[in-house]
């Protein structure tokens, strides 16, 4: 009984320390400095440009495996435009954009992570900034269908 306890209170240590250890550099709440201000490469950023040029090619079927229907990382599925809109407007329950306010949109603050580790997609680089820019424009105009 004490051993499984011990266990029981292992865990929980581990799981509180691992979260007063998240700074805002790895987990925050809003992208502080957010550029709307780039090269026209969707002109105009429509989600139908975003999902076909970024979204599935980067996340879905093309080089990222992480957003399939094998993987579903996060829930999310980057291989139907129509079922990831509605994953990220969140129709599942879970917003990752909030339509207006690109720099508290999840999939925002995903993208412009500086940590590795927590930003989307991962690996040493991050998106390219041109797309990032694209995805903030369409997310601040409303991010319509």
């Amino acid at each position: 009984m004490s051993v499984l306890v011990v266990s029981e209170l292992t865990i929980w240590l581990v799981l509180v320390s691992s979260l007063v250890a998240c700074s805002s550099e790895t987990a925050p709440t809003c992208v502080d400095d957010l550029s709307l201000d780039c090269a026209p490469l969707y002109d105009p950023p429509t989600y139908q440009t975003i999902f076909e040029r970024t979204l599935r090619p980067t996340c879905g079927s093309g080089r990222g495996t992480c957003h399939t229907s094998d993987a579903q990382k996060g829930g999310l599925v980057f291989e139907d435009a129509d079922a990831a809109y509605g994953l990220l407007i969140g129709q599942d329950g879970h917003a990752r954009v909030v339509p207006g306010d690109p720099a508290c949109s999840v999939l925002m603050v995903r993208l412009e992570s500086n940590s590795p580790s927590f930003r989307m997609p991962p690996g040493p680089e991050p998106l390219p900034a041109a797309e990032r820019c694209a995805i903030a424009k369409w997310i601040a105009d409303g991010a319509a269908r």
